[in-house]
């Protein structure tokens, strides 16, 4: 079966069923190719930052996000592994209408994505049994192969994530780095009395995270080396549950009682966390979006938001591709040179989040905490570290943030948020 369309977009993301829908919205037809047997998406919950709930309410789906049982917060608590607050960010200090974020399944985002697309008459979904297969003219992209499909278009995107095999093809330099520690991921039963804002609970080498969630469930990330899963799972699920129990009696009052549903490791799994890292993003007639192109570790909470933010920076390059006819390297690079230097930004944040929050060295122990100690009390450099997270205004620490960081603490009056 031959067919001619726009833009092809290989995967079935966030970034890639945005595009799909930013770009039929500008007339173009859309064909979006999926494995029929993709793997599963994780059951653990994931935050949508206002920068990405901006982009659903652009696309008309933010209520139907709500109706499906998002999870709306304001307040993320940074506290000891011991039990002491450290620190609180509060998106109330965001202007409104998005000053707050959502926390909501996977699952169920896409399933509200997938129901517009398929509605969307100018957007085809082909799913394929095997790989599908570039087709090359000149030194350019031109259309796809998939199974009994062949679809030309004069732009194809990759959106297939990390180990995307469109960058493969492409013959794109990469650099795809797995971190050393990942996350046993749980999702448990809330109790009603349980706290409405996310907690973030840090000591010499401990992350872990507890986010209140849809369906009354509370969803927990517990950080380990990925050279350790093992050798926790062989001591079994009852003292895993008594290791979380252990951190502090605040934590073990709380979940006592949902780390009774625990059963087995099946309701666990181990999440690994990676960095992309490619020499370019886009080459004649091709592009690529979102963890395909630029995925990070998860210490930022960008890497949807980051992928939908991708989506309207492209649509607006290929809407300018096609009323120039010029779909060469030089055109499509337009969408790279606007969108890494943010990218670039966050993956350093990432990196050095990763390497202060999860040290055991008892110095940046104790730097860490005055940072954050320092952050609660001043608030140009709590706003900083809010809209950098928030997605709305990268605005890293500077050399002279760092100072303020380190020295302030206890001199600067505390205020209230």
């Amino acid at each position: 079966m031959k067919s001619n369309r726009d833009i092809i977009i290989l995967g079935s993301g966030g970034g890639g069923f945005s595009l799909a829908l930013l770009l039929a919205s500008k007339g173009f037809q859309v064909a979006i190719v999926e494995p029929v047997r993709r793997a599963p998406l994780p059951r653990h919950a994931e935050i949508l930052q206002p920068s990405g709930i901006q982009i659903l309410d652009r696309l008309g789906l933010l209520q139907a996000v709500l109706d499906e049982g998002a999870y709306r917060w304001h307040r993320v608590h940074f506290i000891r592994a011991t039990g002491e607050p450290l620190c609180t960010i509060d998106y109330r200090r965001l202007p409104p209408p998005h000053n707050d974020a959502l926390i909501i399944l996977p699952e169920t985002l896409r399933n509200i994505f997938l129901r517009v697309v398929e509605a969307t008459p100018s957007i085809q979904m082909v799913r394929t049994e095997e790989t599908p297969t570039l087709l090359w003219k000149g030194g350019q992209i031109v259309g796809v192969v998939a199974d009994s499909h062949t679809l030309h278009a004069p732009i194809v995107v990759g959106a297939d994530g990390v180990f995307s095999r469109m960058r493969e093809a492409m013959g794109v330099p990469t650099s795809v780095h797995t971190y050393a520690n990942g996350y046993f991921a749980l999702a448990l039963e809330r109790p009603d009395t349980f706290c409405p804002d996310l907690r973030f609970y840090i000591g010499k080498g401990i992350f872990f995270a507890v986010m209140p969630g849809p369906q009354k469930k509370i969803y927990l990330l517990y950080q380990a080396p990925r050279s350790d899963q093992e050798r926790i799972r062989s001591r079994g699920i009852e003292a895993f549950k008594a290791n979380i129990c252990s951190l502090n009696s605040e934590i073990a009052e709380f979940m006592e009682g949902p780390l009774e549903g625990l059963q087995d490791w099946t309701e666990a799994p181990f999440l690994s966390a990676r960095r992309v890292r490619c020499a370019r993003w886009t080459v004649g007639g091709g592009a690529l979006l979102g963890d395909a192109a630029h995925a990070m570790n998860p210490h930022v909470a960008q890497g949807r938001n980051a992928a939908m933010a991708d989506a309207v920076v492209l649509s607006e390059v290929i809407e300018t591709c096609f009323r120039q006819g010029d779909f060469s390297p030089r055109a499509l690079s337009v969408y790279e040179a606007r969108r890494r230097p943010e990218i670039s930004a966050y993956q350093r944040l990432a990196d050095e989040l990763t390497w202060l929050w999860e040290s055991r060295f008892p110095p940046l122990v104790w730097a860490r905490e005055r940072i954050f100690r320092t952050i609660h009390q001043d608030h140009e450099l709590h706003d900083k570290i809010l809209t950098t997270t928030a997605g709305t205004k990268i605005a890293p620490f500077n050399l002279y943030d760092r100072w303020r960081a380190l020295h302030l603490w206890g001199t600067v009056p505390s205020k209230s948020r």
